[in-house]
C-alpha cells in the first residue's frame, strides 16, 4: 500500500488543465491509478457533455464488502477558468505558506487531502467501507454527480453510502444547509440592419418588456420579508440578472438579445413558482427560454448524526451555512451529507488562488476522524 501526501499531490493535480468545458481525461487517468495504488476498487462513470466532450467520474471504494452502508468523501476535480493571472495557474507556487494555482483551494486540495486520509488505512481496518468520489462538471452544473448517482454500476450493487462529507471550502466549519442554483436564459431575436435604414429589428427592445418584469421579481424576493430565511447571510436569495447583445455596435439593430438568469433557492422556497412566472412572461412576449440548471438547496437537519459528528470533530459550538451550492444539491437525495472541508470560499475562483499550507495537514486530520467515527468504530 502506497502513502500519499496531500500537498505533493496538490501540486501535481494543478498541473493539470481541468477548466470545466475541458476533458478531464487525462487527469482521471492519473487519479484512476493513484487509487488503485492505495487499495481502492475504481470504477469511471464517464459521459458526454452537451459540447460532445468526454468526461470521467471516479469512485473509489476501500473496505470490507459485508460493510453496511458506507461512508463517503466527495470532491470534483473541475475548476473554474484561469484568466489575468500573471503567473501560470496551472502551475503550482509555494510562497509564504501559501499553496498557488487553479484549482488548489477549489478544489483540488481537499480532493489530495481525502486521497492522502485513504491511503492511511489498510483495507481490513475499514469495518464499514469508505468511498472516495471524485466528479467533474460540478461548477457548470453538478453534471458529474448527478450520472454518478444515475449510472454507477457500484453503487446499484452496494447500495448508496449512508453518510457523505462533502469538502468544499469552509475553513473546516461544518455547514449543514447551503443555497440552490437555478440558471436559465432568455433569448430575443431581431433583424441586423444598419441603424439608419430602419430596415432592422432591435432584439433589446423585443427583450425590455420582460426584463421589467423581471425587476419586478427581484424586487419581491429582495424586499419581502415573507420570502426571507435568516438561517442564511445574506437572508434572501439572489435573482441576478445579466445580458448580452453580443457587444453590437451602436449603429447596428441588435439581431440577438440574451438575459441571463441565476437564481439561488433556500430550504422551504416554492422555487418552481418563480421559474414558472419567468417562463410564463417569455412565452407572452415571445422569447425563448432555457432552463440548464436546476439544482435544489440543500438543508440536513442541525440533530442529524454527520451533523452532529461534524461538531464534535471541529470543536465548533455553532453551525453554518453558506449561500453558495456544491454537489451536495445532488448527493444529499441520497446520503445524510455536512459539506466541510480546508481553505476559504474567498481564495476560490480569484485571481492567484490560493490555499494556506496548514489547511492540509488539518484537512487530513478532521477528514480522518470522519473515518475513524464511520468506518473503523462504527
Amino acid at each position: 500500500m502506497v502513502s500519499m501526501n496531500a500537498i505533493e499531490l496538490t501540486k501535481t493535480l494543478i498541473g493539470y488543465d481541468t477548466v470545466s468545458p475541458n476533458s478531464n481525461v487525462e487527469v482521471m487517468n492519473y487519479l484512476t491509478s493513484v487509487l488503485e495504488s492505495i487499495d481502492c476498487d475504481v470504477e469511471r462513470v464517464e459521459y458526454t457533455d452537451p459540447a460532445g466532450v468526454l468526461k470521467v467520474n471516479l469512485i473509489g471504494r476501500k473496505g470490507k464488502d459485508s460493510g453496511d452502508g458506507g461512508f463517503a468523501l466527495l470532491g470534483h476535480i473541475d475548476t473554474v477558468p484561469a484568466i489575468g493571472w500573471s503567473e501560470n495557474p496551472f502551475e503550482a507556487r509555494i510562497l509564504n505558506g501559501k499553496m498557488y494555482g487553479r484549482g488548489s483551494c477549489d478544489m483540488k486540495g481537499s480532493v489530495a487531502c481525502m486521497i492522502e486520509v485513504a491511503s492511511r488505512y489498510k483495507v481490513t481496518d475499514l469495518q464499514i467501507p469508505l468511498y472516495i468520489v471524485i466528479t467533474t462538471d460540478e461548477e457548470v452544473g453538478y453534471f458529474g454527480a448527478s450520472a454518478v448517482v444515475k449510472n454507477s454500476e457500484m453503487f446499484k450493487q452496494f447500495g448508496f453510502p449512508k453518510y457523505g462529507v462533502v469538502g468544499e471550502p469552509t475553513e473546516l466549519k461544518a455547514v449543514y444547509a447551503h443555497k440552490g442554483a437555478v440558471r436559465f436564459s432568455v433569448t430575443a431575436y431581431g433583424h441586423a440592419a444598419h441603424s439608419s435604414t430602419g430596415e432592422g429589428e432591435n432584439a433589446n427592445l423585443k427583450l425590455i418588456p420582460f426584463l421589467s418584469e423581471m425587476r419586478e421579481i427581484h424586487q419581491e424576493l429582495t424586499t419581502n420579508k415573507r420570502y426571507f430565511n435568516n438561517e442564511f447571510t445574506p437572508p434572501y436569495t439572489d435573482w441576478n440578472i445579466t445580458i448580452s447583445d453580443g457587444e453590437c455596435t451602436a449603429n447596428i439593430t441588435a439581431p440577438m438579445s440574451v438575459c441571463n438568469i441565476n437564481y439561488r433557492p433556500m430550504p422551504g422556497d416554492d422555487a418552481q413558482k418563480w421559474m414558472d412566472l419567468a417562463r410564463k412572461s417569455a412565452e407572452k412576449h415571445g422569447l425563448e427560454f432555457d432552463l440548464f440548471i436546476n439544482a435544489g438547496p440543500v438543508r440536513t437537519a442541525p440533530d442529524a448524526e454527520i451533523i452532529q459528528a461534524a461538531l464534535e470533530i471541529t470543536r465548533d459550538s455553532k453551525l453554518h451555512t453558506v449561500s453558495y451550492s456544491t454537489d451536495a444539491a445532488i448527493f444529499s437525495k441520497y446520503m445524510e451529507t455536512v459539506i466541510i472541508g480546508p481553505g476559504s470560499i474567498l481564495q476560490a475562483h480569484t485571481v492567484n488562488e490560493w490555499m494556506a499550507l496548514d489547511q492540509f495537514d488539518k484537512g487530513v486530520e478532521v477528514f480522518s476522524q470522519f473515518v475513524d467515527r464511520f468506518c473503523v468504530s462504527p
